[in-house]
């Protein structure tokens, strides 16, 4: 770029062009100079977006391999969770239909349980695994009793 302002400069120096044609020169060399910085910057900046992509990725990756085991064996541990819960539901559901039948009476809801306490899903993330299962299987051991 200085190379080429110097030569505009020498050929207004020699005569070769007027000082209004060095002027258009100048001008046309700072907007091709602008240009090509421009270019120049937004080529780093696509290779920029391009490695932190990549990288991104990369990464995505790596957290989703090492979160499979732990959702392998969340899932694993709640399978007979809840193909003991379906099980008593369905046990459950079957009593009282047999009583109605034998009764011949209409479901109401006076045939459910009353004070049953939910605990909402992020509390029980919070308890500690021991104390959770300790804590259903004491229920479920008072339930049984009940019915």
């Amino acid at each position: 770029m200085r190379e080429e302002r110097l030569a505009v400069l020498s050929m207004v120096e020699k005569g070769i062009i007027t000082v209004d044609e060095a002027e258009r020169l100048l001008r046309a060399l700072n907007e091709t100079a602008l240009s090509d910085k421009a270019e120049s910057m937004f080529s780093k900046a696509g290779e920029n977006i391009g490695t932190f992509a990549k990288s991104a990725a990369e990464k995505a990756e790596k957290i989703i391999e090492d979160a499979k085991p732990k959702v392998k064996k969340a899932v694993d541990d709640a399978s007979p969770k809840v193909k003991k819960f379906s099980e008593k539901a369905s046990e459950f559901t079957n009593r009282i239909i047999k009583r109605k039948n034998d009764e011949d009476e209409e479901i109401t809801d006076d045939d459910f349980e009353k004070n049953i306490n939910i605990i909402p899903l992020d509390k029980q993330i919070e308890e500690k695994p021991e104390q959770e299962s300790g804590k259903t299987e004491e229920k479920s051991d008072e339930n049984d009793e009940k019915e």
